[in-house]
């Protein structure tokens, strides 16, 4: 993952600037978005046969990788709200026609 925008070379850095700029972020948000939208397509290509998603739910339930209720309320309204933020800098860019 790219998250250092100094390590790009000067052209990129410029064009992720202006963008950046235009839609009100800052250029760390801006890859982190195409980040999580490659993050995103990848999770939807991806199978889960019935014998691994059993599997999955096992390893949630051992005691070891258990976590509490409250826990996982917490994380899903972490998760829903970074969601809300991916979808706002998404419309922004679709608005320049950008995405």
């Amino acid at each position: 993952m790219v998250t250092n925008v100094k390590k790009l070379p000067a052209g990129v850095k410029l064009l992720i600037d202006d963008i950046a700029k235009a839609i009100g972020i800052s250029p760390k948000e801006l890859i982190e978005y195409y980040e999580w939208k490659a993050n995103l397509k990848k999770l939807k290509t991806k199978k889960m046969t019935e014998k691994a998603i059993q599997q999955v739910l096992k390893e949630w339930k051992s005691e070891r990788t258990g976590i509490s209720e409250e826990k996982a309320i917490e994380i899903y309204y972490e998760a829903e709200e970074e969601i809300k933020r991916w979808k706002e800098i998404e419309r922004k860019l679709k608005k320049f026609g950008l995405e």
